[in-house]
């Protein structure tokens, strides 16, 4: 079984699993502006970071590097925000035997649930922003929001 183990960002060395590398080569990424780090705070890029583990298995040949074996585009991200260097990742460490498993689970499967569960992801977030605002709760503005997912703050909507 896998082992859990918490790492510094700063001495993580981690590459993609050569697999996977081969089937992410034709996948669309958003490109990243400066703007958008600029309103993440250090609080909030500690929760995120709290919230990520990454699946990797061990480098076979240099020690003290992974492989990691899913899509982690929010992981890539988050590590470019000038603040990340000080924080902490955690890492699920799976036996080299078990990676074109994993690779399949969460390259194939892990999106395709998600996918289906978030058919509505703005006017989800819409929703939450106004129930949480009824409830006198302090909540990100939709400008924020906005620079977030790319989209203009109209169309945070429901």
């Amino acid at each position: 079984m896998a082992n859990r183990k918490t790492m510094a960002l700063r001495t993580l060395q981690l590459a993609y699993h050569p697999l996977l590398a081969h089937i992410l080569a034709e996948d669309s990424v958003q490109l990243i502006s400066q703007s958008q780090f600029s309103c993440i705070t250090d609080k909030e890029l500690g929760v995120l970071f709290a919230q990520l583990t990454l699946p990797v298995t061990p480098h076979p040949t240099t020690a003290d590097q992974y492989w990691l074996l899913a899509p982690c585009p929010v992981f890539f991200l988050l590590h470019k925000h000038p603040s990340a260097t000080t924080l902490q990742v955690q890492i699920q460490i799976y036996p080299a035997d078990d990676a074109e498993s994993v690779i399949r689970t969460l390259s194939f499967i892990a999106p395709s649930l998600h996918y289906g569960l978030q058919t509505k992801p703005l006017q989800n977030l819409s929703k939450r922003h106004q129930l949480a605002k009824q409830h006198h709760q302090s909540v990100p503005s939709k400008q924020k929001l906005s620079l977030l997912t790319k989209t203009s703050p109209s169309a945070i909507r429901h």
